[in-house]
């Protein structure tokens, strides 16, 4: 499961860049507990979440830092729970998705999902639900009572002050946001073309509003209206493209917009590491970060490709570059050999080839790191 921010968090989340399910419910909690140590405020983060092929599963929005959940999984997990069934295909659909969710969570982080929706279920059961028939027409009757006092009180205080135009916008607000909610759940569901209509008339759309219109733009491959409906910039877009369609989209893209990006993925698809390391001014993620070492290593640029691994903190990188030295090393060592044999007063050829075989062999070996 990979995770999309059409919102960033500037120097730690990056916007429309893919990220894994796993590394972002990690780095979420980290992030988390530092903001609250810290007492600073939630931040608001836009995200969805996809199948690393283009099928998107969830979306909305989380507030890091805030009381509500430590990190993205806590997040989803309890939106997910709380959030009201209409059928038994929707129960099965949650319950596989909270399943998905806590299979990819760190181990260290996981809740216990059966845990809260048992209690959630209890809590569902309100008192109300225990009455008696009779008893609820007596209950309801009261509550109607009630219900036209608070009307009469109400509208009583909106006569005497503003109180009134403040209680419609907050009606709207909330409207409106649970249309929008509405719509990204469709567009989840499978069904994103009345969300892109919706989104493409209105005139004040904010910029989560936009973020996703772009995505769900691109999902659909009308890349150059993803481009107009946005300040972003080509080479963003062609990001956004390579992280949710793939190499052969962006191949498409760049073959009408010629991007840093599409050159650096490119050449990194064709295994052309000379090109790799000679495209300027490539918006740069962790991905693509390591990538880039990886390429400084493949043309013999190890303190480059060190230093790279070194400021990403990839294990991977380091392990491919410590392989890679080392047989170098050990090519380097059978050429001294053959050098110093070959300078001898009475060579041996047997030795000689056995050497260069060695040598043709661990070349194999580096080529194929």
């Amino acid at each position: 499961m990979q995770v999309l921010f059409t919102t960033p968090l500037e120097e730690e989340i990056p916007a429309f860049q893919s990220l894994s399910l796993t590394d972002v419910v990690q780095l979420t909690n980290d992030i988390d507990q530092r903001l609250k140590k810290q007492n600073k405020s939630p931040v608001a983060l836009d995200f969805m979440v996809h199948d690393g092929e283009g099928q998107k599963l969830y979306t909305g929005t989380y507030h890091i830092g805030s009381s509500f959940a430590a990190n993205l999984y806590e997040h989803i997990c309890y939106r997910l729970i709380e959030r009201r069934m209409r059928s038994d295909e929707e129960i099965q659909q949650r319950d596989r998705l909270l399943h998905q969710l806590t299979q990819e969570a760190p181990s260290a982080l996981r809740i216990d999902v059966n845990d809260h929706l048992r209690r959630q279920e209890e809590a569902n059961q309100t008192w109300w639900s225990r009455l008696s028939p009779k008893a609820r027409i007596m209950g309801g009757a009261a509550a109607g009572v009630m219900l036209l006092v608070m009307v009469f009180a109400i509208g009583m205080v909106a006569v005497v002050s503003d109180q009134s135009n403040a209680l419609a916008a907050m009606h709207q607000s909330y409207e409106e946001e649970q249309q929008m909610n509405d719509l990204y759940a469709e567009a989840m569901a499978g069904d994103p073309d009345t969300a892109i209509d919706v989104l493409q008339e209105k005139n004040d759309r904010s910029d989560q509003e936009t973020a996703v219109l772009v995505h769900l733009l691109i999902g659909q491959g009308a890349y150059e209206e993803a481009i107009q409906m946005t300040d972003q910039s080509a080479e963003a877009i062609a990001s956004a493209i390579f992280d949710q369609q793939g190499i052969e989209a962006l191949t498409a893209f760049q073959e009408e917009h010629e991007t840093a990006v599409g050159h650096f993925e490119l050449a990194y698809e064709d295994a052309r590491f000379d090109d790799v390391v000679a495209v300027d001014d490539v918006p740069m993620n962790a991905e693509r970060q390591e990538k880039l070492g990886y390429a400084y290593m493949k043309t013999g640029n190890v303190d480059e490709a060190k230093q790279m691994a070194s400021e990403i903190s990839s294990e991977s990188l380091n392990d491919h570059i410590q392989t890679y030295e080392t047989l170098t090393a050990d090519i380097d060592d059978r050429q001294t050999q053959i050098d110093e044999e070959e300078e001898a007063d009475d060579p041996d050829d047997d030795q000689i080839e056995e050497l260069e075989e060695e040598i043709a062999d661990l070349e194999t070996q580096r080529d194929d790191l």
